[in-house]
């Protein structure tokens, strides 16, 4: 059976950019941070879709050097460390050397992963994921995220940390958020980069409690989120209370971050930082639009507005669907990031990925929204996801996330 690209109206990713390495986005929406809805399905599920600003290049290879890595692998050898973990077997194969780390280093996802690897092997406790979100969050005053000081409400600040892909490489360099909009909520959904099927738990937990301490520790308070897991309640339940909070949901159709919209137009209570001078101060204006940034040690540092090659796929697919362009698949990819189809084959796999597996993805997620969180008929499901026949389309349901479209609404 052919793979069906998915006709994603209503489910674009709020950051699709105007262009990305040559991908005209032609039928995107500006919204500067009001949902609308889009097209006649879009209107029937309230989704609407944001749209933000900029262009990003492609991080082709996983071996390239994107991450802003000084301060995350600081924050990893610590956490680690403190659990038991031997400093040599933390950096075994990894092809990062403590003693050539500097504030302008960087590093490639492949590297980056290895090391995340290495300290859940290692440290001992089922805390070492949440305990490493809150220790990169920790290292925001030092790093490039201190420009993140300058963000006004709610909104902006989730805005940069989750969506800016200048903060991303410094910040939470294996994850980006699909961000989904209703009347009263914003999802956001966290799609990963180099992450196997063995530590994908891990890193949710990871990006969770790093985002939860960000926001906390930039805006001087707690920030009200909820929190939904597809894994089952776990034994270790404290933990995730006392790093993430108490709105926990487990068992359900999608990992995911939720706040409501009248949080995200709090203020904020910005922390004084009182040992970095006027001159290491960097204006969240001046960081978005250069890509830019100086650390408080006076560091200079250029911020990667790059998306990773599963990334630029995964929008590929989505604005690809818009177009309802017949054959629309993996030659066309290849012809739009101009390799050859081997290469681009090749360089998917080492992410540890295939195309086929991302349109799957782009599937699935679109399949769940529609019948688990807005409990569509099959009809409408069906007719969302550019699907012809109810027998077709209930198959694919059940062959995508392993139930019936019935078992998904319940």
């Amino acid at each position: 059976m052919d793979l069906m690209l998915p006709r994603l109206n209503a489910l674009r990713d709020s950051e699709d950019e105007a262009a990305i390495a040559g991908a005209e986005y032609c039928h995107s929406t500006r919204l500067s941070g009001v949902g609308v809805s889009l097209k006649d399905d879009a209107k029937a599920l309230g989704m609407g879709v944001i749209d933000s600003a900029g262009s990003a290049d492609v991080v082709m290879s996983s071996q390239d050097k994107v991450i802003v890595g000084y301060w995350l692998v600081r924050a990893a050898l610590n956490v680690a460390l403190s659990r038991g973990a031997n400093k040599n077997k933390l950096l075994r194969g990894t092809g990062i050397f403590e003693d050539a780390l500097q504030h302008y280093s960087l590093l490639s996802t492949k590297q980056y992963s290895s090391l995340l690897v290495n300290v859940q092997s290692q440290a001992r406790g089922g805390d070492v994921s949440f305990l490493l979100g809150g220790a990169f969050a920790s290292q925001w005053p030092s790093s490039p995220l201190n420009a993140l000081n300058a963000c006004e409400n709610v909104e902006q600040l989730l805005l940069q940390l989750t969506q800016r892909h200048t903060y991303r490489w410094c910040s939470l360099p294996l994850c980006q958020f699909q961000r989904f909009e209703n009347a009263d909520q914003i999802m956001l959904v966290p799609q990963f980069t180099g992450v196997s099927s063995k530590q994908l738990q891990f890193s949710i937990e990871v990006a969770f409690a790093s985002v939860v301490a960000l926001m906390k520790s930039i805006a001087n308070k707690r920030i009200p989120l909820s929190f939904s897991f597809t894994e089952s309640r776990p034994r270790n339940i404290a933990d995730y209370e006392t790093h993430l909070g108490l709105k926990l949901s487990f068992n359900r159709a999608f990992n995911s971050i939720c706040i409501e919209k009248d949080v995200l137009r709090q203020s904020l209570e910005l922390i004084a930082q009182s040992d970095c001078s006027a001159e290491s101060h960097v204006s969240l204006e001046g960081v978005v639009s250069n890509s830019a940034t100086q650390t408080k040690e006076g560091a200079s540092i250029e911020l990667q507005n790059r998306l990773s090659l599963p990334d630029f796929v995964r929008r590929y697919v989505y604005a690809s669907s818009n177009t309802q362009a017949a054959n629309i698949g993996l030659p066309e990819l290849a012809e739009t990031l101009n390799v050859s189809v081997a290469t681009l084959k090749r360089k998917l796999k080492e992410y540890g990925t295939s195309y086929r597996a991302l349109c799957e993805e782009v599937q699935r997620n679109h399949a769940l929204l529609l019948l688990s969180v807005h409990k569509v008929s099959n009809e409408t499901a069906a007719n969302a996801m550019g699907i012809n026949d109810l027998p077709n389309f209930r198959r694919t349901v059940k062959r995508l996330t392993g139930k019936t479209p019935s078992e998904l609404r319940i």
